[in-house]
């Protein structure tokens, strides 16, 4: 039964974002919101906000002033970021502790093998509840044993820290938008097609270690969405 405490958690905080050059305007808004103003000059545009001014050049970030991370300290960090998984071939098995990064092939293992996805959105370079998740929960033999039976593994990894290259970002930036990403890690659970049929709430579950309450949160929302459908009321009676 779900009791209602909540844990630790990475809540989003525009003043703890970390500006990249070559962020979109749309990326800026997005994340800080509207700005107190705005002037533009000429193909240049600048937004000025509380905590400092972000420059844009034909719509995108080329430099700030302010309480925003400093270019350096960005570029200085060498990625550790797997690249994104490739597509399955046809007919491939694939491994029960596997996390998709490709959220495309991630939907076609879960159409071959008729399952949901099991949806994780962390980040691993600045959230240490994502980092425990990571690391006590994500490739855990249990936790594996328990739901790869009847879920695809997908993650979707926004990196403040760590570059990227622009198209993974973009499309990490996109999904975690589409899917209304407000606090990490957030678990979904997915059909085959990407529709959301549920969110875990994790975060209601008291007590135990942090794989024992995932563990209960997803199974409560495995239940409620059996037959790759969100039932249209909860399935726990009380």
């Amino acid at each position: 039964m779900l009791r209602a405490v909540v844990p630790i958690l990475c809540l989003l905080s525009a003043s703890a974002w970390a500006l990249q050059t070559g962020d979109s305007r749309a990326d800026v808004l997005a994340e800080l919101g509207k700005p107190k103003s705005t002037m533009a000059a000429g193909n240049r545009e600048f937004l000025t906000y509380p905590q400092g001014r972000v420059e844009l050049t034909d719509g995108k970030v080329t430099a700030w002033r302010g309480g925003f991370a400093k270019p350096d300290a960005v570029k200085e960090v060498k990625s550790t970021q797997p690249k994104p998984s490739p597509k399955p071939p046809p007919g491939a098995m694939v491994s029960k502790g596997h996390w998709f990064t490709d959220l495309e092939a991630a939907k076609q293992e879960a159409a071959r093998t008729n399952k949901r996805i099991l949806a994780l959105f962390t980040g691993s370079d600045w959230c240490p509840p994502c980092q425990q998740f990571e690391a006590q929960v994500a490739h855990d033999d249990q936790f594996v044993g328990i739901f790869a039976p009847s879920f695809v593994f997908f993650k979707n990894d926004w990196l403040r820290n760590t570059p990227q290259p622009p198209a993974i970002a973009d499309e990490v930036n996109r999904l975690r938008r589409t899917y209304d990403i407000s606090y990490y890690p957030t678990l979904k659970i997915l059909g085959a097609d990407g529709e959301e049929l549920d969110e875990v709430a994790w975060t209601k579950v008291r007590g135990g270690t942090l794989k024992e309450a995932m563990i209960e949160a997803i199974d409560d929302s495995r239940k409620a969405t059996a037959g790759g459908k969100k039932a249209p009321s909860s399935w726990w009676p009380f």
